[in-house]
């Protein structure tokens, strides 16, 4: 394991590698493509935040060029023409800056999460972004700050617009789980949580494939995280006939952790550097109010319902107070632009 500065919150006993698709409970092992943002988040991270150009000195060239900068490997598509970079990639690029980290990234793609653990634990990719609930693998050590400071276990409802007013009346959390069956990817790392919480779940191994579900009526309800659901409700291919339910909101201790290579313990300390200046120069909140601020605005989370989902899993060690956005006033003010 890396030698952790005395003050990062990465404590908690060692476990056994988990399963290959401990991965964020919005990640469906269904592309290359969606890979990388399948890790944080699928579609839904929102439009990238202009950083300025000294940031985004991403490549693909080898490591045997002659004069070239460290490189920092991490799964994904290489960034050509107009795509843009997702929030964990420029929160990447954000914390090493802040720690003067002279690098430039290359992205290794057609990355599956098995695959991605086994070249970190053999060093030839350094750097990947799992959930806060995946257990410890042998050979990567996580950096336990928490990316979304808590967003992404903010969650609201997707129902067919015909339906949504109906589940907006529902009285409790309770009544929810009796009434409403619920749409997940079969490989989804919360799936099995919230079946054992009493959700009726419906799965699919399809991402796309779980919108025309609900669409055609096979379950009910589709929980997305606040900083996915506006987007793809604005795609024409996944949110047709569909709305987020009014008035409710749903929230558990759930986001995403940097996941480094014991092989580069000078990048984990640099990210771990970079987090903390971040956090106290308000950087961080920026960079996520660029990418999110608008769906937090359009969600409007103080009118809503809170419904804490009592009982899900929490791995030891999980620095709970660093989840400060996973309550309604704080992400309503990054929402509006104010200090969170």
């Amino acid at each position: 394991m890396i030698d952790r500065p005395q003050d990062t919150p990465v404590t908690g006993p060692e476990r056994a590698p988990s399963a290959p698709s401990a991965v964020h409970a919005d990640a469906p092992n269904v592309s290359r493509r969606d890979f990388f943002h399948g890790l944080v988040g699928v579609a839904g991270l929102g439009a990238s935040l202009a950083l300025p150009q000294s940031l985004r000195a991403r490549t693909t060239l080898s490591d045997s060029e002659p004069g070239a900068r460290p490189l920092v490997r991490m799964p994904g598509e290489p960034q050509v023409g107009q795509r843009p970079a997702s929030y964990v990639e420029d929160l990447l690029e954000l914390l090493l800056d802040r720690a003067s980290y002279t690098h430039r990234t290359s992205f290794v793609p057609g990355m599956t999460v098995p695959r991605t653990l086994q070249e970190m634990r053999k060093g030839r990719v350094d750097v990947c972004a799992l959930t806060s609930n995946t257990e410890s693998v042998e050979g990567v050590t996580p950096l336990r700050y928490p990316l979304f400071r808590g967003l992404l276990g903010v969650r609201v409802l997707l129902a067919r617009r015909q339906q949504a007013a109906e589940i907006a009346r529902t009285p409790d959390l309770d009544a929810l789980k009796r009434r409403y069956r619920y749409g997940s990817g079969a490989d989804w790392v919360d799936r099995n949580a919230l079946e054992a919480l009493g959700f009726r779940v419906v799965t699919s191994p399809s991402y796309p494939g779980l919108f025309q579900m609900l669409r055609n009526g096979r379950f009910d309800i589709f929980s997305r995280g606040v900083t996915e659901a506006y987007k793809e409700l604005d795609d024409p291919h996944l949110g047709e006939d569909l709305t987020v339910v009014p008035d409710i909101a749903l929230a558990y201790p759930l986001d995403s952790y940097f996941f480094v290579s014991d092989s580069n313990p000078a990048l984990f300390r640099a990210l771990h550097d970079g987090m903390r200046r971040a956090r106290q120069d308000g950087s961080l909140n920026r960079l996520l109010y660029g990418h999110f601020g608008n769906s937090l605005h359009r969600a409007q989370l103080p009118a809503r319902r809170w419904w804490r989902v009592d009982g899900y899993p929490v791995l030891p060690g999980t620095p709970l107070d660093l989840f400060d956005l996973s309550n309604p006033e704080a992400a309503e003010r990054l929402g509006a632009g104010r200090k969170a």
